[in-house]
């Protein structure tokens, strides 16, 4: 029994998942038939792209055709072809063979005596498949392109790079610049709902619909070993009526309804139904809380975090001993099965990771606001909220850390929004970053509640008009006399009302001064780096001079708490 073909109609290319699929090329072939034959002969071949005329060139690509993408081509008679394989081709697999004696089977090859899947294909327990790729889905090693470096991760059963290495979109390495993406880092990560006037996954595996004035419903996410859900709440008219905030629910039996809220309309609650677990935190109107909801089936364990702190931690002998067995339903937001809503909520940037996140990676997503690393000239943020930002007359050069962008015109600037840290009084917080000025002269960070730099606005790293960098906020201050020109230099500026405001400078603290900060509007504020823009008539500057910033910055890292000393030795480092 020979494969089928799969012939398109001519005018089209291919282009595979990955481009290590291209096992070879040739040229002078101008005939379609002898094309199909070299793949039909090649124990790798899926798919092959033929054109008599242009070129008369064959090529032809480990991957299915489905695996792929068929394209337009810009030749008439570029032809795609794909060979769909059966189960029958592979009867003699695992049965021993003779690598001496010529075989009609061109559909595995002989290793050590016995039938064996050719390289790149793995063996699903009734033929040989092509290995799949980073975030796809997986049982089993073998199931990944481990020849670039991937493996299944046992947590979510997904294809991920060992955890020395990164993906940069074609293979696994070690050491090499991965430019930041629009997209979840995280392979696991199974749904992101931003929630930014819509309901799309960020996945584009789940998107949502809105439903009323209550909620909105998603498919299924899918039944996962391990989980992790977070997401960022607000209340304003809390009651002591139980209140729900998501849910997932087969049916209503024991450990087959996944349900989110707030106990008496203030505890944080999990539960499978009937297999519940309640936190501790008296949760106020007018706030907003970042919660974490982890379960880890291996461990029989269920964890609660409110603002990335651990308060409740259910042990393997208070759970059922089934676990959660829900494996169908919708997941619904702002409320749950069982639970009406109760009260005027707001729902953000809710994300479901198939795995149990450790405690340091749900602290980091509770109070890492954006991470910019500036890698390949990106001004995207890796951070876990995925800010969208701008930059105007910036440029890439070779950075600290890999990239960085270098200001160098009159009025050049970067700029975020959605920092709500700065917009409540005395929030804690903490801003890192290299910076390597060619002046000191200008704005590094300046914040304000308008997007043109004006408004209730202010700086918070600068140089005065001595070239003397100046840290402050609102009444507090403090001044570094003397800075390095052209020079890497790491800065990180903190705040808490316990510790004050504090300067560590290349890692080591330069100074603390106690007492209160800011008392901005409760408006979510824009950050700008390099200029305050076309604005700033209305802005508080204290002693920084309201003049662009000649420099380079790098790895510029956000935060909604006071990072500790061991942090700051680390990121400066």
């Amino acid at each position: 029994m020979q494969s089928s073909l799969n012939l398109q109609a001519p005018g089209f290319d291919f282009l595979p998942a990955n481009p290590v699929e291209l096992i070879t090329t040739y040229t002078g072939m101008n005939s379609f038939l002898l094309c199909y034959i070299q793949c039909n002969m090649n124990p790798l071949c899926r798919t092959f792209v033929s054109d008599i005329v242009l070129s008369s060139v064959c090529r032809l690509y480990e991957g299915s055709i489905d695996t792929g993408i068929i394209v337009k081509s810009s030749s008439l008679t570029s032809r795609v072809g794909g060979l769909y394989y059966y189960s029958s081709l592979y009867d003699v697999y695992n049965q021993i063979c003779d690598p001496h004696v010529l075989s009609a089977n061109c559909y595995l090859i002989c290793v050590d005596n016995v039938w064996q899947c050719p390289t790149t294909t793995f063996w699903n327990g009734s033929m040989c498949l092509n290995q799949v790729y980073y975030g796809d889905t997986c049982t089993m090693n073998e199931a990944c392109r481990q020849d670039i470096g991937l493996q299944c991760s046992s947590d979510c059963q997904k294809c991920i790079c060992n955890s020395t290495a990164s993906w940069n979109n074609i293979s696994c390495v070690i050491g090499q610049t991965v430019c930041p993406s629009s997209k979840p880092s995280d392979p696991c990560v199974a749904a992101y709902w931003l929630l930014d006037g819509n309901a799309n996954d960020l996945t584009n595996k789940y998107n949502g619909t809105f439903v009323g004035n209550l909620s909105f419903t998603m498919g299924y996410i899918g039944r996962a070993i391990h989980f992790t859900i977070e997401f960022w709440f607000y209340i304003n008219n809390r009651t002591s009526a139980n209140i729900g905030l998501l849910g997932e629910c087969m049916h209503g039996d024991t450990d087959t309804c996944l349900h989110f809220g707030l106990w008496g309309g203030s505890a944080p609650y999990m539960g499978f139904y009937n297999d519940d677990s309640v936190g501790s935190s008296s949760i106020v109107n007018y706030q907003w809380y970042h919660i974490a909801f982890v379960y880890n089936n291996t461990a029989r364990q269920r964890q609660i975090y409110v603002n990335g702190l651990l308060e409740n931690i259910t042990s393997p002998n208070s759970l059922s001993p089934t676990g959660y067995l829900g494996h169908s339903g919708q997941v619904i937001i702002c409320k749950s099965v069982h639970w009406p809503l109760n009260s005027i909520t707001y729902m953000d940037q809710i994300f479901v990771t198939q795995r149990a996140k450790t405690a340091n990676e749900i602290l980091n997503d509770a109070t890492l606001i954006a991470y910019y690393s500036f890698d390949c000239g990106s001004i995207l943020d890796s951070g876990p909220n995925l800010l969208q930002s701008i930059a105007v007359g910036q440029t890439m050069i070779t950075g600290q850390v890999k990239d960085a962008i270098l200001f160098n015109s009159t009025n050049a600037y970067f700029r975020t929004p959605s920092f709500m840290t700065f917009g409540i009084a005395n929030q804690p917080f903490s801003i890192a970053l290299w910076m390597k000025p060619m002046n000191l002269r200008g704005i590094l960070v300046h914040i304000s509640n308008q997007s043109t730099g004006d408004g209730w606005c202010m700086p918070l790293l600068g140089f005065n008009s001595s070239g003397i960098l100046i840290a402050q906020s609102s009444s507090l201050m403090i001044a570094v006399p003397t800075f390095p020109l052209n020079v890497w230099t790491h800065i990180v500026q903190t705040f808490s009302i316990q510790n004050g405001l504090q300067v560590y400078i290349n890692g080591t603290l330069y100074r603390t001064v106690v007492g209160a900060s800011m008392t901005p509007p409760y408006q979510s504020m824009y950050v700008s780096i390099g200029s305050q823009q076309i604005g700033g008539s209305s802005c508080m500057w204290g002693a920084i001079e309201p003049h662009s910033y000649a420099g380079a910055v790098d790895e510029l890292l956000i935060y909604n708490r006071q990072i500790t000393t061991i942090e700051i030795a680390i990121i400066s480092s």
